[in-house]
């Protein structure tokens, strides 16, 4: 009875957001979707904040829902240890299918999928975006520069304020990351003991 019922509701999702943006959908190049690769965005369509990842891996799409492999699960720890509620936010990726062979997504893929991006962007209106690893940070800031060089800093885009964290993923081959990944999670949600939330240049 639980699986049908998680079925349904992974269905209602995914048929909300294929609804709210028919047009994107309608005119998005066949080669670039899969329906049985296809991960919705989840959260609230008024967060205050929004994550945004690069795309989903073989859990999500068994799941229907992003970051809920060993990268989300290692994310929602550190939420919960912070005092955020998961459910609060809005969590979607740059690419919505996931790449074959569980390769980086290619830049036509990020392309093609980006005007979607952008209306979510518009229609959630966050407070601030936080950008998951390189490939999100890189493209929402458009820059060359690595996470590591950037991570933690809060920049500013088409009026949206944009903050890159370390990737969770990161804190799983390198358990080193896991302060500087936590880190970064209470400067975004405002839970670092002192200092100021400031807008730097790239």
């Amino acid at each position: 009875m639980y699986e049908v019922l998680k079925d349904q509701l992974k269905n209602l999702e995914s048929m909300d957001l294929r609804t709210r943006y028919k047009d994107f959908f309608e005119e998005l190049d066949p080669s670039f979707w899969d329906e049985e690769r296809y991960v919705p965005a989840v959260g609230p369509e008024d967060a205050e904040y929004m994550l945004i990842g690069e795309a989903p891996g073989a859990n999500e799409v068994e799941e229907g829902e992003p970051f809920v492999g060993r990268a989300g699960k290692k994310m929602n720890k550190i939420l919960s240890e912070i005092g955020v509620e998961r459910g609060e936010l809005y969590i979607t990726n740059l690419v919505k299918i996931r790449p074959p062979d569980n390769r980086d997504p290619k830049k036509k893929e990020i392309q093609a999928w980006k005007p979607l991006l952008r209306k979510e962007i518009k229609d959630v209106n966050p407070d601030i975006v936080l950008t998951l690893g390189n490939f999100a940070s890189k493209e929402m800031l458009d820059t060359s520069k690595g996470i590591t060089q950037i991570h933690g800093q809060i920049f500013s885009r088409r009026g949206t304020k944009i903050m890159p964290l370390l990737h969770p993923a990161a804190a799983l081959y390198d358990q080193s990351k896991t302060p500087d990944l936590k880190k970064d999670f209470k400067k975004a949600f405002g839970k670092q003991e002192s200092g100021q939330k400031k807008l730097t240049d790239i």
